[in-house]
């Protein structure tokens, strides 16, 4: 086949991508040609996404991508971002204030909804965990505020499918973003609109939900003119990022999936939802694959806590690159402090280092004082939480997994990688690190009928991406550690 460009925008809660996917029907070659940073504002103690600064990058990566193919042009862009944040539609289309930011939610509309309905019958309705800022909380919170955006909002769109609508002007959600919102029934196949009703929530605000690679939308013609790409269309990938990594990565039978960047999204992939007392229990969930399916996973606080971590340095006026980061943590000493990463005080934004402090003073542990030893207590927290994520995998399965793929930014953490090895006690394979733009654009071959299915997708990626493999080293050290870890969570439950 004439070999086709395509162009995946890949939005973090740190840093925005776009990149150009060349693609000649057996591999993929890619280019970034625009990258930026990403990050919430505080108005008034409230987070918000600066969406329109979103949608003005997306349009100069593209520009930038459409310099970089010449005569070629771009057949198609697609739009992925992290899930359960969204904003709002009046009746005329226009957007109802700006998009809230996750980190605003501090347990509030967790405690809430749950007077209206119990936790247990929530996940047997949705599949998904309890995490403070998904949809369904920041919406009743907001509700309970009598908020007047959200009493005049004729329409909800998650992120990526907003920025979506900004280049087309069609107003569907896509079902791997929707999965994420704790507002969709996998059962159904469809909103929970019982559910909406229960909680006296607006069901109208529910857009119509379409699958990965349905279709291809035609962008506005004005957007067209302003990008001088008269052929260019908009194609609905696996809009939640995590959905388009895990469609890069080459699954065999039986192995682990890990996307690793600001969340570590930890998971098998199943054709059925599990919604069980066990998975219940585990707080695992229940999302969607780009081919239909779930994704049983859960959602770890990955490389957000030494994010924040890394911001407190520079706003210290210590001049860190991450390297210079992972090198000190390497001097220090193994297993000094371990925290739970997944405490709701490790959360919300700010005080993250004070907030170790907090936790092993807590626990009766040294308090981790330099930036070696409070990178290796995060760096090993990760690690150590994703060895019980692993056990528990195989505990709801009644699989016995083989292997970790991990892809995302975090892949390229070498270190992590071999203590992930070394914990789990099991092989991990690492890469590709653009796994998110990688399947947004291969899925986007697939809306062109150049790919078949994601058996097809993972194919490519073999063929065209390197990964690194780790063999587990020092098992007996990790499984004293662990001991020593789930001590810590005892006490703490």
């Amino acid at each position: 086949m004439k070999t086709a460009n395509y162009f995946a925008m890949d939005f973090g809660a740190s840093t925005g991508r776009g990149i150009t996917g060349r693609f000649d029907g057996k591999k993929l070659e890619l280019e970034e040609v625009h990258r930026f940073s990403n990050y919430f504002v505080d108005l008034n103690g409230t987070f918000y996404w600066d969406i329109l600064r979103m949608f003005h990058e997306t349009k100069k990566a593209v520009r930038l991508a459409g310099k970089t193919t010449g005569n070629d042009g771009i057949s198609s862009i697609g739009i992925d971002t992290w899930g359960t944040d969204y904003a709002f539609l009046d009746r005329n289309g226009q957007m109802l204030g700006n998009a809230r930011c996750m980190r605003n939610a501090d347990g509030l509309g967790v405690r809430a909804v749950y007077k209206a309905i119990t936790p247990w019958e929530l996940f047997q309705r949705t599949g998904i965990q309890t995490i403070y800022g998904n949809t369904i909380f920041q919406l009743y919170e907001r509700l309970l505020n009598r908020d007047t955006a959200l009493e005049n909002a004729e329409k909800m769109l998650m992120l990526p499918d907003m920025l979506a609508y900004f280049f087309t002007g069609n107003a569907e959600e896509e079902y791997t973003m929707a999965t994420t919102s704790m507002m969709y029934n996998p059962y159904k196949k469809d909103w929970d609109k019982e559910l909406m009703k229960k909680l006296g929530l607006p069901e109208h605000i529910l857009a119509n939900i379409i699958n990965s690679a349905q279709k291809q939308v035609p962008v506005l013609r004005t957007v067209k003119e302003e990008l001088g790409m008269p052929g260019l269309q908009y194609v609905p990938v696996g809009t939640h990022d995590t959905a388009s990594a895990v469609a890069a990565i080459p699954l065999r039978q039986d192995e682990a999936f890990c996307s690793s960047g600001t969340w570590s999204l930890f998971g098998v992939e199943s054709k059925e939802p599990v919604i069980t007392e066990e998975s219940y229990r585990l707080k695992f969930s229940n999302e969607g694959t780009v081919d239909g399916h779930v994704r049983l996973l859960k959602n770890i606080m990955g490389m957000w806590v030494i994010q924040q971590c890394m911001e407190q340095w520079q706003e210290e006026g210590r001049s860190l690159t991450w390297d210079a980061v992972v090198g000190e943590a390497k001097k220090a000493v193994p297993f000094r402090s371990i925290v739970d990463l997944d405490e709701p005080m490790f959360y919300n934004a700010g005080k993250m280092i004070p907030k170790i402090a907090d936790y092993c003073r807590d626990t009766e542990q040294p308090v981790p004082e330099t930036v070696g030893e409070i990178a290796r207590c995060v760096y090993e927290s990760v690690a150590l939480k994703y060895r019980k994520t692993f056990l528990e995998l195989e505990e709801i399965t009644g699989r016995k997994l083989k292997a970790l793929r991990i892809v995302g930014g975090g892949s390229n953490n070498r270190m992590l990688n071999q203590m992930a090895a070394d914990a789990i006690c099991r092989p991990v394979y690492a890469g590709p690190a653009e796994g998110a733009c990688i399947g947004n654009i291969l899925v986007q071959s697939m809306a062109h009928g150049e790919l078949k299915n994601l058996q097809e997708i993972r194919q490519v990626v073999e063929n065209s991406f390197e990964t690194r493999m780790y063999e587990p080293e020092n098992p007996d050290v990790w499984e004293n550690a662990y001991g020593i870890y789930c001590a810590i969570l005892d006490r703490r439950n």
